[in-house]
């Protein structure tokens, strides 16, 4: 429960964050005075550039308007005058020869806000002046000169110059709304000089955004709530006709109204650009070509009959370097010329918040198919999705809905989907560990990790509600426990066997068995569940082989550690019984208490094999379906065909002697005399069989000599039925099967 209100409420937060920051991101130029600006930098920080990518993937890079030309000041122009500023009388000579190849309007991206230092005469600025009035009386040509508005009242016109007033815009306003309040600066207003050519005034100031970048531009001004129209605007505005409205009809909208459509502004009176490529798009001509080619040129009459004209500055040394999204280093007047662009095409943004509707639209629809697509739970198909999701969200929006003029905040839409998706994996994933963790807490006391790790890596899990397979159940037990129990204290007793069954467990876990219970000294253990084990068999085998040698080590320790434990704790040994088969194995009780263990009459068989291994003085006793499952490590011995204690089949069952790469040459023999014996005795060869059992009672005394006289062995069993049968011989239909009357 407390997990999913975790999930949920992550999800929750997810979506909620985002939502919020796309309404903070288009918010974030609009806020009122310097006190709102900065509050959501984050949300622009990363929507900003990755709106750049996008824009920059929009760009046409054969794209070339021939509208719109540059005259460039560049190194060139600079070298061959031989000074920075230009003396006044080069413009002067660049608008005649303008106006007489058909240049329709001047844009001048510099100011000329000081009278030049000359000597007596005809100075330079009337004659730039008086050059601006000639290329005005030709109809429908103008020039535009600069100047700039700032947001703080220092060094600025306490009244509105006179000859501002020819340029306030149309303007639909509702009572009580403006635009944010700005001041026109005297430092860098024209010269009156030029003010006196009758000239078009607009202003030319932009600023960057936050991260340095410049992504919005300046359209109108209020100054004491007159708007004026910026350098772009007036440029469109002169070239077209067309007489321009500003609509500040509601809080929520501000517009421009033109031919071309219609422009939403920010409180700043910005728009966002849409730009239309960088210094490769527009035509461009250095300033001293122009000034200097001769009135005949038919190649400049081509390039600036009927259009306009800009004129700044591309030389490195004049300082009007900006950071743009589409260049880190272009001239400040690529950003005009890139504006009137977009004026004259009409390719502006629709309503910042239609935008913000369209984006949070997007981001429902991407989030909703995310958490769809992981309620199945199939991992790939989630991670198909996610891809699917942000890469069509990508290219929906780059190569359409931007287009289209959608201000689309991908970034946070994209980010809810991917927020999404990776909080939900990382829920999973801490869950699936937190589920391992606790079946290792459950069940690590009775299987081992690795074989917990491997349930995961393998996707496998227990199958717990009970299940059939071929398995292999194992038994333990300590040979005459009673007769311990007897001569240990309590305290000793739980001692000695503590450290007993904690030695035989971990060998048991680390060959990846599953302990069942401890009963009393007793270890009942199995192999192949809950995790399928393909060589459960020789498991068992190597467990049984190393619990048998663990057991000599610690008889050593107890010796050493003198009078503290009795005679009988230094003898002490184990038997074992091990049968594979068809064995059930889970939860297994009543519906409140549960244990998983095993079942089945394969297990009643290996418990029945431990307890007969007393009868022929063995210690660990083995069906042949487990000798046969296990492989050719191991050395065995046919140790009979029986009938054991409540079973009708006759089972056959062979002793572990040892593994092959440590048993000694003398093992190998024993192993092979008591065979050749045992076929001798089932063909009821009872005198070869009673000679061969006698030679390999030595071997086992050899074997086990603490044993000899004291204890019965498998050659002592045969030895005694070789003597009854050759006193009295077997019935006729004799199989050689023994029947066992005892455990």
């Amino acid at each position: 429960m407390i997990s999913k209100i975790v999930k949920y409420l992550g999800l929750l937060s997810i979506v909620i964050f985002s939502t919020v920051s796309i309404f903070f991101s288009l918010q974030e130029r609009e806020g009122v005075g310097s006190a709102s600006e900065g509050k959501y930098a984050y949300t622009s920080f990363f929507e900003d550039r990755f709106y750049d990518i996008r824009m920059k993937q929009t760009l046409d890079d054969d794209a070339f308007d021939k509208r719109i030309v540059l005259v460039a000041i560049d190194d060139a122009t600079i070298n061959n005058v031989g000074r920075w500023p230009l003396p006044r009388d080069n413009y002067a000579k660049l608008m005649r020869k303008l106006k007489t190849f058909g240049a329709k309007v001047i844009a001048y991206d510099v100011f000329f806000s000081e009278e030049s230092l000359t000597c007596p005469g005809i100075t330079p600025d009337e004659e730039m002046a008086q050059a601006i009035v000639d290329f005005q009386e030709k109809p429908g040509n103008r020039v535009i000169l600069p100047y700039s508005l700032s947001n703080y009242p220092e060094d600025t016109f306490e009244e509105i110059p006179d000859n501002m007033y020819d340029f306030i815009m149309d303007t639909k306003q509702a009572e009580g709304l403006n635009l944010q309040p700005t001041f026109m600066e005297k430092k860098v207003f024209p010269y009156k000089t030029f003010l006196s050519s009758n000239a078009a005034l607009a202003h030319i100031q932009a600023s960057a955004d936050r991260d340095g970048i410049f992504r919005h531009y300046p359209l109108v001004g209020n100054v004491e709530e007159l708007y004026f129209p910026s350098f772009a605007l007036m440029t469109y505005q002169l070239y077209t006709g067309d007489g321009t409205r500003l609509d500040l009809s509601s809080i929520t909208e501000s517009s421009l109204k033109l031919q071309t459509g219609k422009l939403y502004l920010n409180y700043k009176g910005e728009s966002k650009l849409r730009w239309f490529g960088n210094e490769l798009a527009f035509p461009k001509v250095s300033f001293w070509d122009v000034m200097t080619a001769p009135d005949t040129d038919s190649k400049m009459k081509q390039v600036f009959d009927g259009n306009i004209v800009f004129i700044g500055s591309t030389a490195y040394g004049a300082h009007d370097l900006r950071h743009t999204p589409v260049d880190a280093q272009m001239p400040g007047v690529y950003m005009h010329m890139n504006m009137v662009k977009m004026l004259l095409d009409g390719k502006f943004f629709i309503d910042t918040y239609k935008s913000t509707f369209a984006s949070w639209i997007m981001l429902a629809a991407g989030t909703l198919i995310m958490l769809i697509v992981q309620f199945f739970g199939h991992a790939l198909a989630d991670l198909i999705a996610v891809v699917v999701l942000s890469v069509g969200g990508y290219v929906l929006d780059t190569y359409y809905l931007l287009p289209q003029g959608y201000e689309i905040k991908l970034f946070f839409c994209l980010f809810s989907v991917i927020a999404c998706y990776s909080w939900n994996t990382f829920l999973h994933f801490y869950l699936a560990n937190k589920d391992k963790a606790f079946l290792k807490q459950a069940f690590g006391n009775y299987i081992s990790p690795e074989l917990i790790d491997e349930m995961y890596s393998s996707g496998e899990p227990p199958k717990l509600g009970g299940d059939s397979g071929v398995r292999t159940a194992y038994f333990t037990d300590i040979q005459s426990f009673s007769t311990f129990s007897e001569q240990l204290s309590a305290t000793q007793l739980v001692e000695l066997l503590n450290e007993y069954l904690t030695a035989m467990t971990d060998i048991l876990l680390e060959y990846k068995g599953t302990l069942d219970k401890y009963e009393g000294d007793a270890i009942i253990a199995f192999f192949g569940a809950p995790m399928p084990l393909e060589d459960h068999a020789r498991r068992s085998c190597m467990v049984a082989h190393e619990m048998q040698e663990k057991l000599l080590v610690l008889r050593e320790k107890w010796v050493s550690e003198g009078d503290k434990w009795p005679q009988i704790v230094h003898d002490m040994r184990m038997r074992i019984g091990i049968n594979s088969g068809e064995i059930v194995t889970g939860n297994m009780g009543s519906a409140s208490r549960m244990n998983y263990t095993m079942m089945g009459d394969s297990v009643n068989l290996a418990a029945r094999l431990e307890e007969s291994a007393k009868q022929y003085g063995i210690f660990t006793h083995v069906s042949k379906e487990t000798m046969e499952l296990a492989g050719d490590e191991f050395v065995w011995r046919e140790l009979d065909t029986v009938r054991v204690v409540g079973k009708s089949v006759p089972v056959q069952s062979f002793e572990l002697i040892g593994l092959k790469e440590t048993c000694e040459d003398y093992l190998f023999d024993l192993a092979n005399k008591f065979a050749l014996g045992i076929k001798n005795y089932k063909e009821q060869k009872f005198e070869a069989a009673l000679s061969i059992f006698k030679d390999t009672l030595e071997l086992e005394y050899r074997r086990f000599p603490e044993l000899k006289g004291v204890k019965t062995n498998p050659s002592e069993v045969y030895i005694k039925r070789c003597e009854d049968f050759l006193e009295l011989p077997p019935p006729p239909d004799w199989d050689g099967v023994t029947t066992l009357t005892s455990k």
